[in-house]
């Protein structure tokens, strides 16, 4: 009768085991999907929620005459981007190692708008 006991025991604890084992995986998906999901934001929205801003991505040539400050104060209105930090991300996506750009030639740059496509 002992070992009955104990036996009966053992199987409760396996299964109070199993219990926990899978609430602590339920658990750990709900977060990893709540922290997945709050982390996704309209970083350049301004804080008027009525009108966010969102950010795109094009193909541009350059024009005779463009530099990278005027395509800069071109593509960053409507938004709250600074003229430099505009300018350092388009050198970084073109991989641009000075500000001399060639009209002709191609470059990909962001753009922005309250209206989502």
């Amino acid at each position: 009768m002992n070992r009955s006991r104990r036996s009966i025991k053992r199987k409760r604890v396996v299964q109070l085991r199993k219990r926990l084992f899978a609430s602590c995986t339920v658990l750990a998906f709900v977060l990893a999907v709540i922290f997945t999901f709050s982390g996704i934001k309209n970083v350049n929205a301004t804080n008027n929620s009525e009108n966010p801003i969102y950010k795109y991505y094009t193909s541009y040539e350059i024009q005779p005459g463009d530099t990278l400050t005027s395509i800069a104060e071109k593509y960053t209105v409507n938004s709250d981007v600074s003229i430099s930090d505009y300018i350092q991300e388009v050198k970084k996506n073109n991989n641009l190692v000075s500000d001399k750009i060639t009209s002709g030639k191609y470059i990909v740059i962001s753009y922005y708008s309250n209206e989502y496509k």
